[in-house]
C-alpha cells in the first residue's frame, strides 16, 4: 500500500520505436474507394454493389463503416438504391 502523502509517480513512457494502430495494414494509406478489413478486404466498394449490396447497407450502418460511408452512399444512389443510416 502506498502512502498518502506521498505524491503521484511518473510511469516511463517509451518513446522509441512506434507500433501503427488503426485500420488496415502497416504502412497502407486509406483508400474509401476500397475495404480494408476482414472477408471483403481488397474489395472495391463499387463491386460489393454488384456482389453483395446488403453488405454494404450492414457497413454503412456499423462504426466499423462510418469512413466509408459517403462512398457507399454515393455508389448506391448510383444505383438508386437510398441508404439509411
Amino acid at each position: 500500500m502506498t502512502d498518502p502523502k506521498e505524491p503521484p509517480r511518473v510511469f516511463d513512457v517509451d518513446t522509441g520505436e512506434t507500433t501503427p494502430v488503426g485500420p488496415g495494414w502497416a504502412g497502407s494509406t486509406f483508400d474509401p474507394h476500397v475495404v480494408d478489413f476482414g472477408h471483403y478486404a481488397g474489395h472495391s466498394i463499387e463491386e460489393l454493389a454488384e456482389t453483395d449490396p446488403a453488405f454494404l447497407y450492414w457497413l454503412a450502418r456499423h462504426p466499423s463503416g462510418t469512413r466509408y460511408r459517403s462512398e457507399i452512399a454515393r455508389v448506391l444512389a448510383d444505383r438508386r438504391a437510398p441508404v439509411e443510416y
